[in-house]
């Protein structure tokens, strides 16, 4: 006998700049139960495993996932891998993917999670390869926003004139930051006003710099679709905040999650004039 679902009530996220759906916080009751139907197995991946005299142990110690799992494929037609594991698989067997899982980009579409977005995670900002933030800056090629003190100045030389380049080649870059002021935190003060003294002078070199009137807990470097985000840890010094990489897909919760902080934000930071700029730096 089936269940009664459970029903929940949230907040949905409002506004025009909100990358997020009531479905990224739908909750659902999974003792909920569905009527059977016949699986059918997946030939095809089953034929090329014959084929090429792999079994599904053999094939799964190749692809480094276990055994089961590979059985599982086999063994039910309308189960489909992530498509990173989906894709590797098919290189291995030198097939198309579309061949295996004829339905694999209606997934990737419709059901994308974290762990297809998530591209590195590190412990801590001294964790990130050393060339990742001038590759990235370096490569852009229509957007480059700065959330919050990242200290990107002390990782990428001549991170101004960089940035300035960018600029006038047509490129989107805008500067998000704290305003030293919004703060009582002496230290976050003190990393404030650094961070104006390096972004304040690219006011007037066709980068829009602003500041955030309140206390920014997560830095985002947004290039293109790459999104680099460092989220604080309440107790714990900034230095040891994880920092994570990640692709910024159409369908993806967590992209979407940051993009629509990163959006509201830029909504409610103001613009910093040249005129105050030049007061600021003098």
């Amino acid at each position: 006998m089936a269940s009664t679902p459970v029903e929940t009530t949230c907040d949905t996220p409002t506004g025009a700049h909100s990358h997020l759906s009531p479905a990224d916080i739908q909750l659902h009751d999974t003792r909920t139960t569905a009527p059977r139907t016949a699986v059918r197995c997946n030939e095809r991946l089953r034929e090329t495993l014959l084929s090429l005299g792999d079994s599904p142990a053999d094939f799964a110690g190749k692809l480094g996932v276990d055994p089961k799992t590979v059985e599982r494929w086999i063994g039910n037609a309308n189960r489909t891998p992530y498509p990173r594991i989906a894709y590797q698989a098919a290189r291995l067997l030198d097939v198309d993917v579309t061949y295996l899982w004829p339905g694999i980009h209606r997934t990737r579409i419709s059901k994308i999670d974290g762990t297809d977005e998530l591209t590195a995670c590190w412990p801590g900002r001294a964790a990130v390869p050393p060339n990742l933030w001038g590759r990235l800056l370096t490569d852009a090629q229509q957007r480059i926003v700065i959330m919050g003190d990242l200290a990107l100045s002390d990782l990428i030389p001549n991170l101004p004139r960089l940035l300035a380049d960018k600029a006038h080649q047509g490129i989107h870059v805008r500067v998000i930051l704290a305003d030293p002021d919004a703060t009582t935190d002496g230290i976050d003060k003190v990393r404030a006003m650094q961070a104006e003294a390096a972004y304040l002078p690219l006011v007037g070199q066709g980068i829009s710099v602003s500041r955030y009137p309140g206390t920014l807990s997560t830095m985002i470097l947004r290039v293109d679709d790459d999104l680099i985000v460092r989220t604080g840890i309440d107790g714990c010094p900034a230095a040891f905040a994880p920092v994570i990489h990640l692709r910024a897909l159409a369908n993806g919760p967590l992209s979407r999650l940051y993009l629509t902080s990163l959006d509201s934000i830029t909504a409610t930071a103001i613009p910093v004039l040249p005129t105050a700029t030049m007061q600021a730096v003098a």
